[in-house]
Parts: structure tokens; C-alpha cells; sequence
């Protein structure tokens, strides 16, 4: 099943103009602080007006990424562990804002870390930050899974951080590449993925805003036996 994922605000003008484009997602990826976006978190009234459209998409399904600037990702431990800090706390706090906002059944959320193509990765950062998230006990349980967003065949370290076995666990790689610009989440193409050596593949994005249309979504599809809404938040009526 395919959706969107956006660095905008979801507004009803967005909603509307990606419903039309592309047909109805499965799902919506937002960034969370900390990110050089506006944040989902930015407010309460905000996360509460995004989820609305999220709901009124018919695609009731909030994933969750996160991207600090960039520089720091080739950082130390602590600076991975204090952006975890943040993430969670985001996320945490959208949860409580967003009344109608649930964690997934299965108890498993995927948090993706944002690593932009021609930037680099520490194994120390993804240590801090990973570890920081694997270990998370909320409400009785361990509910974040650590993934990373990536371009698996970029030159700088990108699989080799995650594969590493040295590395705190890393439960999925969505991957920016390769672009197939098919325009729809009604109908998304075959499943042609580029990807790690090691840790899966469990999203593609196969169509991005600005490389094969205008609208400001991009466009992902889950692998094979990978329901991407199953492991985001469920907004589960509208807010």
C-alpha cells in the first residue's frame, strides 16, 4: 500500500490537491522536531489541524521522521542521543495533544532518522540516537523502532552504518532511490527498490516532489509484507 510523505504543513489545500493527483494514500509521513520543516509538533492547535486532514484524507495514518540539520549526523553520541530526546519527546507530545491520536496495535512505530543523500552517518550518532529509541520504555512498553531513510547506493556511509554489526539496531531502511516516477498511490509500481546488504528495505520512495511533478507530497510504497500504515500512529477519528 502506498501514501505520502511531505515536508509541508498538511493543510486542506494539500490534502485536496495530492487526493486529486495521485488518489488516496494508506498513509501520511510528517516530520517531527528536530527538523528544518515546520514540525507536526510546532503546536498543539497544529497537530491537532494536520490530523484533521490526515483523517479527512482518508488515509488516517501518521508516520513519523525526523531530520536535525544535517551536519550533525557525522556527530558524536551524545548529539545523536540528545536529537533522540527530542524525537521521542515530539512524538510524545503530538500523542497527548491529538485526543483521537493511538499508537499501533502491533505496538510498533517506526521513527525514521532523515540522512539526505551526499551527507554522512557516524556509527557513534546512529549509536546515540538508535540506542536512545530502541531502549524507550513508554507506558509499559518498548513502542519505537529506529529506521533510516536513505539513499542505499550514495557514496557516503549509509548501509555500511546500519549493517555494521557494531551498530545499535536499525528495523528498516526506507530508500530514496531509485525515482520511477509513476504518479500514484492508487496504483504504484512493481516493487524496485534500491537497498542495503543487511538491513531491509521496508519503504520505497519512488516519486519525489520537484523530480517528477509539482505537488508537494512524495510518494512511498511499503515492501512486500509491510502494511507502512501497521506502524504508524492511527488517527483514529477525526480530531
Amino acid at each position: 500500500m502506498a501514501g505520502f510523505d511531505t515536508a509541508s504543513t498538511v493543510t486542506s489545500g494539500l490534502r485536496s490537491a495530492a487526493d486529486s493527483a495521485f488518489g488516496q494514500p494508506a498513509f501520511w509521513i510528517r516530520y517531527f522536531s528536530p527538523c528544518y520543516f515546520t514540525a507536526v509538533n510546532s503546536s498543539s492547535s497544529n497537530a491537532n489541524a494536520e490530523c484533521e486532514q490526515i483523517w479527512s484524507s482518508g488515509g488516517h495514518y501518521l508516520g513519523c521522521v525526523s531530520t536535525p540539520t544535517q551536519s550533525r549526523l557525522s556527530g558524536s553520541s551524545a548529539e545523536g542521543r540528545a536529537d533522540a530526546v527530542t524525537f521521542v519527546n515530539a512524538m510524545i507530545s503530538v500523542y497527548y495533544d491529538v485526543g483521537p491520536l493511538l499508537l499501533p496495535s502491533n505496538g510498533i512505530l517506526y521513527c525514521w532518522l532523515d540522512q539526505e543523500a551526499a551527507t554522512s552517518l557516524s556509527l557513534a550518532y546512529w549509536n546515540g540516537w538508535a540506542g536512545y529509541i530502541n531502549g524507550y520504555e513508554f507506558n509499559g512498553s518498548y513502542p519505537f523502532f529506529p529506521g533510516l531513510y536513505c539513499n542505499p547506493d550514495s557514496a557516503p556511509p549509509n548501509c555500511s552504518i546500519v549493517d555494521s554489526a557494531s551498530a545499535s539496531a536499525c528495523w528498516g531502511v526506507w530508500s530514496s532511490e531509485h525515482q520511477v516516477c509513476k504518479n500514484s498511490v492508487s496504483s504504484p509500481p512493481a516493487w524496485d527498490s534500491e537497498s542495503c546488504a543487511v538491513v531491509a528495505t521496508k519503504l520505497w520512495q519512488y516519486a519525489d516532489q520537484g523530480v517528477c511533478f509539482s505537488t508537494d507530497v512524495d510518494l512511498d510504497l511499503g515492501a512486500s509484507g509491510f502494511n507502512t500504515a501497521s506502524y504508524c500512529f492511527d488517527v483514529s477519528s477525526n480530531p
